[in-house]
């Protein structure tokens, strides 16, 4: 049951990480929520390509790791998701355009 719980909360994580990065390449050419103004600003726009990419491949290892079972994988790609969300979230409000 234990093991049921962490892989579908490891799965949901997974998810979340990719939808953030899918999000960030979709919305490479278009303004979002109103502050950010990625066609304005070519340097926001190579940001925001490297971080989708970075995002991308984190929500698909994290995905994979859940289903290979192994613990130390888990943890090393939850400690990476956090890590660089955590960077992400200290990052793009340098951006911000009021």
């Amino acid at each position: 049951m234990k093991e049921l719980f962490t892989l579908g909360l490891t799965v949901i994580l997974g998810a979340i990480v990719l939808y953030m990065g899918i999000f960030l390449a979709t919305h490479l050419e278009k303004s979002f929520f109103g502050v950010f103004h990625p066609q304005e600003n070519p340097s926001l726009q190579k940001a925001m390509r490297i971080w989708a990419i970075i995002l991308i491949i984190l929500g698909i290892f994290t995905i994979i790791s859940a289903f290979v079972g192994i613990v130390l994988f888990q943890v090393i790609m939850l400690l990476l998701d956090a890590f660089f969300v955590l960077i992400l979230s200290f990052f793009m409000p340098t951006y911000l355009r009021l």
